[in-house]
């Protein structure tokens, strides 16, 4: 029997409950957990730039006010159809579009896993049993310190620190192979670590090369994907941009957003080029009073 999405770890009679609403009610009910879950397929950066709206007609629409992020999605498309389709189990979208506004944010829930008060935690790491090594551990440990009640809270602080380590591993948790910690799955504190220093990477690329491709970054970055490329590539243009100013479109600036903004290399760089560039990112450069009163003679001349 086919899995419904979100149902995997449920009993058989809500897949099947689910199933027997009809092929209409199972489409949205994939479609609205897909959207809720963009976040977690696309990664929290991307997540907070652009939002997934709405799914019709096999389109997945997208809204993010960002002239440089629409234009990375639009870079990045294949790619995200890919990894929507991946969670939802099958071919929901086969391209993306954007919307002109955005619905409110949906409520991100996390079905079937019960949260866990921090006095409902110390009352199962009170009651999880030690060894009776590990108590003797806690005694020899208290009998090295002369003062009484010094001993007491140090046998007191190992046997807690054995039970939480018990109990942790008693609920699957394992012991990280970077940092040590007692941890479920992957280590988030390790593997954000090792992102950002990859993303660091990756911004000295294209910082020296701005108009470097997917595939000439990964030869020396092998971890980069498409999305980690288009966001530093994004966050770096609006960083550039923020410097530079509207009218300035024959500096140092222009030349390299434009090509990092299109990909181009240096001999393909034009003053259309930039202007058309500088048009597109706009809302991110500085405009200056100069700017807008070359705009009003130019209009003045056109009348």
């Amino acid at each position: 029997m086919r899995t419904t999405l979100g149902t995997a770890d449920t009993g058989e009679d809500v897949r099947a409950a689910i199933h027997r609403l009809g092929p209409a009610f199972e489409r949205d009910y994939i479609t609205h957990t897909t959207l809720s879950h963009w976040a977690d397929i696309m990664g929290d950066m991307i997540a907070r730039r652009v939002r997934a709206v709405a799914v019709r007609d096999g389109k997945l629409f997208l809204y993010t006010p960002d002239a440089t992020w629409k234009n990375e999605m639009r870079m990045s498309a294949p790619e995200i159809v890919q990894c929507v389709n991946n969670y939802a189990g099958g071919r929901m979208v086969k391209e993306i579009a954007f919307a002109r506004s955005a619905r409110p944010e949906p409520i991100l829930s996390e079905e079937g896993v019960d949260t866990e008060t921090p006095a409902a935690y110390a009352r199962a790491v009170v009651q999880t049993g030690l060894t009776d090594e590990e108590i003797a551990r806690g005694t020899a440990l208290a009998e090295t310190v002369s003062d009484g009640e010094l001993a007491t809270r140090i046998q007191r602080a190992y046997q807690i620190s054995r039970k939480a380590q018990r109990l942790k591993e008693q609920r699957g948790f394992a012991s990280c192979p970077s940092c040590g910690r007692m941890v479920q799955g992957v280590c988030l504190d390790c593997r954000r670590a090792e992102e950002r220093s990859v993303r660091r990477e990756v911004r000295a690329i294209l910082r020296r090369e701005p108009w470097a491709k997917l595939a000439d970054i990964v030869r020396r970055v092998p971890s980069c994907d498409a999305l980690m490329l288009g966001s530093e590539r994004a966050d770096l243009v609006r960083q550039i941009a923020g410097e530079s100013e509207y009218t300035a479109q024959d500096s140092e600036n222009a030349r390299f957003l434009t090509m990092l903004h299109r990909g181009l290399p240096p001999e393909e760089v034009t003053p259309k080029k930039i202007q058309s560039t500088f048009w597109e990112l706009r809302n991110e450069l500085i405009t200056t009073r100069e700017f807008w009163e070359e705009m009003k003679k130019r209009k003045a001349k056109k009348k």
